[in-house]
């Protein structure tokens, strides 16, 4: 079966989603052994000004990371036939502008807006562009050219409208993976647990002294809506911030997938072109 047919998991969201809401899928009992689930009490003050120091460090550290290519190598599980696709390819990060220490950091030498941008691609069997996913402060192009599919948005794009699709995460946990307003916070078995709120999304991230990270991430339609509802939960589990190993579950789709990061480039930034929009360029133009 070819890289593209596998793909179709990712393309076709909304008609093959599941129905109704679902827990993460196949990782969903792994991250659920990293501590129990929060306690309904607010915590105390002294673990609230905790929370928000362990917060303000882990934000650091992933500003600190800097622009970087990551080379990669995936394995996806395509849920409806259990064909499995691997691909290779590289993720280029720009980082967003973050307040470090009061102060603001630039995201690297190209002017990217404040959110920072991304640029995924992997390339299937025979070296073909399986996946092409762009993302740029609030807008994002999401492509599989062997399926002539091309899906675009911005801020203004219904979430509904993207379910079984990861664009909105895979912004989260590449750009900004602490980001969001933090609603609770707790410590056990050394285990920082938070719950953040990011947008119409809840995510509970948890963080063990190895290093070791798990996401939950829950999205839910837009406050406005007349009934309010679940669209997805997905859960990510890596074995450490930055270029590691990194296992992700969705629950609308049944989607598994496992990155392998085999290498990271910190010595030189991404070259800018690479976070123009792709559409905006052309042939020949090279920037």
């Amino acid at each position: 079966m070819s890289a593209a047919c596998l793909l179709l998991s990712l393309a076709c969201a909304p008609a093959c989603a599941v129905q109704g809401p679902r827990r993460g899928g196949a990782l969903d009992a792994e991250f659920a052994q990293l501590l129990p689930r929060p306690a309904p009490d607010a915590p105390a003050a002294p673990a609230w000004r905790e929370g928000r120091q362990r917060l303000a460090d882990l934000r650091r550290e992933v500003a600190g990371a800097g622009p970087r290519t990551l080379r990669v190598r995936l394995s996806l599980r395509e849920p409806r036939t259990g064909q499995v696709i691997e691909a290779r390819g590289a993720i280029a990060i720009a980082p967003p502008a973050v307040a470090v220490d009061g102060r603001a950091r630039g995201a690297g030498s190209a002017a990217i807006e404040p959110e920072g941008a991304l640029r995924m691609i992997l390339l299937g069997p025979g070296g073909t562009t399986a996946l092409d996913l762009w993302t740029r402060g609030d807008r994002f192009r999401f492509a599989v050219p062997a399926l002539d599919l091309l899906k675009r948005g911005d801020a203004s794009t219904p979430r509904a409208s993207l379910r079984g699709l990861p664009v909105d995460f895979l912004r989260w946990w590449m750009l900004h993976p602490a980001a969001g307003t933090l609603l609770w916070y707790e410590r056990a078995a050394s285990v920082d647990a938070f719950v953040l709120r990011d947008g119409d999304a809840v995510i509970e991230l948890r963080i063990d002294d190895r290093g070791s990270i798990g996401a939950r991430r829950t999205t839910w339609s837009a406050a406005g809506d007349a009934r309010r509802r679940q669209l997805d939960e997905e859960v990510v589990i890596a074995e450490r911030m930055g270029c590691g190993n990194v296992r992700y579950a969705q629950a609308s789709t049944g989607l598994l997938v496992t990155v392998i990061c085999e290498a990271e480039e910190r010595d030189r930034a991404p070259d800018p072109r690479a976070f123009v929009d792709p559409d905006a360029i052309r042939p020949g133009d090279g920037s």
